[in-house]
């Protein structure tokens, strides 16, 4: 009798999970993709979060909150990866180089891509999450687990150093 209970427990646990997993994926590898600005690198950034999550499922109070709190995760894991990624890009040449990536349309979206690159990751996160995802300061400030001031003060510090790359 236990052992079914424990086994409908775990069959519904991971249903649960499965169903997350295909609503919530595409608009985590967007977020990952937009912070990173890299396509292998925010696919790993997605699977260490649905890893994360797995770890703690049952831990979260309220279900509804589950898109948020597995946005916060990802958004943290980037962030962490992004960091990762600049002390090994450091470390190995000395000098931390930026390039375009991948091919881009026409002058202004290279520049753009650069100017975007050149942000500090916090930065190009607030910059994501305000703009490109439509959430408030307050939210962003959830997602990236600091106050709303310090989301003003990246997003501020942010869109001045866009102008000052873009114009300049």
């Amino acid at each position: 009798m236990i052992g079914a209970l424990v086994h409908d427990a775990a069959a519904r646990r991971t249903a649960e999970f499965d169903a997350a997993l295909v609503v919530h994926t595409p608009r985590l590898l967007g977020i990952a993709l937009a912070i990173l600005r890299d396509p292998g690198e925010a696919e790993d950034a997605v699977q260490e979060s649905w890893e994360l999550a797995w770890r703690s499922w049952d831990s979260l109070r309220d279900p509804g909150a589950r898109g948020a709190w597995l946005r916060r995760i990802c958004v943290r894991r980037c962030v962490r990866r992004q960091r990762r990624l600049l002390t090994l890009r450091r470390t190995e040449s000395g000098v931390e180089v930026e390039t375009a990536g991948a091919v881009c349309d026409g002058y202004r979206a290279v520049e753009w891509e650069l100017a975007l690159r050149r942000l500090s990751v916090r930065q190009r996160a607030v910059l994501v999450l305000h703009y490109q995802l439509g959430y408030t300061l307050d939210e962003c400030a959830a997602h990236l687990g600091c106050r709303p001031g310090t989301v003003r003060q990246h997003l501020s510090r942010a869109l001045a150093r866009l102008r000052r790359s873009l114009d300049g």
